[in-house]
């Protein structure tokens, strides 16, 4: 059954896909942060060049008669050149801004569990919006990352403070974070400015420095012909390695740096300045650390960015079926020591074996409780499931027929079909009848398909590509 539709998105699926296009749009001209980042690594250093030149001349005639004209003239010119590069880079923390307060509108919400909520319909919708192994997906998942990315840093930051994971000076200062769930606008604003923003700001630039003209020469050669996402060698792997360490941190310290105090307080204004000091500061020893692992602090981007190199990886041979793997690298990782196991633990408890979005097959019980010699679809909904193997879903086929408005369930573990064990009770019902089922559910069904028998996920972007099945995430009975 195909669900191809004309009808618009939902007012909801636009808010995140207007987000994408802030950060890492599929075409130039939306002024997004990335673009920002590429325009700051190529135009940005004649500008700095074209500063220092004129200083230069000017020191060289300061004082020299007959000289007063010129020297006024490069004093115009220098005074002009170096606001220029203060409004230019004052421009770009005001988009950056933007994106930060808009990933918090959509992913935070009143009490702990809304924003749990919330996080996984922005999660979901993500993974939702991707098609697959098809076509160009590499370009789309590496524009989608950075988001995803950054909302799962919000959510392990959460729990970390919760347990008091990572013994570490700032983090220790909000352990008190979640008062902002008890209607505190204190704890709110505070949680935003201080705690919010450094950490979505870390993860959503920590590779920023790839943006470099020296970076995208390696990714994809002299005149861009290269595949970016191909495998490269290893002297080029640790060369590109260096100059993401390096450009990134320029670009956080001089591309960005402290957003600027408006007002007239004296003492207001010192404030101001000691807490944007202090949230930078943490920024830049979050994002260094997930280079060089030394404290352990680098962990709370590293580990969302190594699920998020699964999930939503861009190497050719990636799958659907794969994609339950992802907390199983975090699981072994972190059982080697290379990563906190506390930590490594928390972040599984929060996404479960099944990411958001993905599509689950599973046989559904009659009135009696007895499974049926039949499968039904859902789709993962929830984070935090009380058995990471028993995904929260919702259910979106009813006797093989998509539906819109099914229930929420948690899909037991001998029910789920990823699982092979569970896909043999099936194995009794014939070929013709699967293949029937099959047709019914996938607009690009083959016959090839049914050789698996009985699918052990299903692909849902069709059904999502509907209006009308957008809303999984409103509770139905």
């Amino acid at each position: 059954m195909s669900v191809k539709s004309l009808n618009p998105d939902s007012n909801y699926t636009q808010q995140v896909k207007q987000l994408i296009n802030l950060v890492y749009p599929k075409d130039t001209g939306f002024g997004s942060i990335f673009e920002d980042a590429a325009h700051y690594f190529s135009l940005t250093p004649s500008l700095e060049k074209h500063v220092a030149d004129l200083k230069k001349q000017q020191i060289k005639i300061a004082g020299v008669k007959g000289k007063e004209s010129l020297y006024d003239t490069l004093a115009v010119k220098l005074k002009n050149s170096t606001t220029k590069l203060e409004e230019e880079r004052l421009a770009r923390l005001e988009r950056l801004h933007n994106v930060v307060t808009k990933i918090i509108e959509l992913c935070e919400g009143d009490t702990p569990q809304e924003t749990l909520q919330l996080s996984a319909k922005f999660l979901g919708t993500l993974m939702l919006l991707t098609r697959g192994p098809e076509g160009k997906f590499a370009q789309v998942h590496q524009r989608f990352k950075p988001l995803y990315k950054a909302v799962l840093t919000l959510r392990l930051v959460d729990r970390l403070l919760e347990h008091d994971t990572i013994a570490h000076k700032y983090l220790s200062k909000y352990r008190k974070a979640a008062s902002r769930f008890d209607g505190s606008n204190y704890w709110r604003e505070k949680w935003k400015v201080e705690l919010g923003t450094p950490l979505i700001t870390a993860a959503l630039l920590q590779d920023v420095g790839l943006q470099s003209p020296a970076a995208q020469t390696i990714l994809k050669g002299e005149d861009g012909s290269l595949n970016e996402f191909r495998l490269l060698e290893d002297s080029q792997r640790k060369d590109l390695l260096k100059l993401n360490f390096h450009y990134t941190l320029k670009y956080l310290e001089d591309g960005l740096g402290l957003p600027r105090y408006v007002g007239n307080s004296k003492e207001e204004r010192d404030r101001f300045n000691i807490t944007q000091q202090e949230a930078n500061d943490f920024l830049l020893q979050v994002v260094k650390d997930a280079f060089v692992s030394k404290t352990g602090l680098g962990e709370i981007v590293k580990i969302p960015q190594i699920y998020v190199s699964i999930v939503l990886s861009t190497k050719g041979d990636y799958s659907r079926k794969s994609l339950p793997k992802g907390y199983l690298l975090i699981d072994q990782l972190a059982k080697k020591g290379s990563l906190n196991k506390q930590l490594a633990q928390d972040f599984i408890n929060i996404v479960g074996y099944f990411p958001q979005g993905f599509g689950i097959t599973f046989i559904p019980l009659n009135e009696n409780g007895q499974e049926k010699d039949q499968f039904e679809c859902a789709i993962v909904t929830g984070l935090c499931p009380s058995d990471p193997a028993e995904p929260i879903c919702k259910v979106v086929t009813r006797n093989q027929h998509y539906i819109s408005g099914g229930t929420q369930e948690v899909i037991a573990k001998d029910r789920n079909l990823y699982f092979p064990a569970n896909r043999k009770k099936l194995m009794r019902v014939g070929r013709e009848r699967l293949t029937e089922i099959l047709k019914q559910l996938s607009s690009n069904f083959s016959p090839d398909a049914i050789d698996d028998l009985v699918p052990s996920f299903w692909e849902p972007h069709d059904f999502f590509g509907f209006k009308k099945h957008q809303n999984l995430w409103t509770k139905n009975n």
